[in-house]
């Protein structure tokens, strides 16, 4: 997928924290659960969902930039399940944004 694509994560409803989360890429369109970032309960770790999120989209960051320096690939998650995890794959062969 070309770089230029917008990327959203919103929530979508304040009910639950089952299908309360949207990642939006493009047209894509993927709906999954907060339940995961409540989970966190160690003394250190700020809390309520914005928190989790802010560290999940921080990690993102780091990960996407240390593309920048040779390339490679990095994958993002983004849903945590009973069930299965969801990720994202990002990759830059030369470490250059595409055009």
């Amino acid at each position: 997928m070309p770089a230029g694509i917008a990327l959203r994560f919103d929530r979508v409803s304040g009910k639950g924290s089952h299908n309360d989360l949207r990642l939006r890429l493009g047209s894509y369109r993927q709906k999954c659960d907060s339940y995961y970032f409540g989970l966190d309960e160690s003394p250190t770790a700020p809390g309520g969902l914005g928190a989790g999120l802010v560290r999940l989209l921080d990690q993102w960051s780091s990960q996407i930039a240390g593309l920048g320096v040779a390339g490679g690939t990095a994958y993002l998650p983004f849903d945590f399940s009973d069930q299965c995890t969801a990720w994202l794959r990002v990759s830059s062969e030369d470490g250059q944004a595409g055009p």
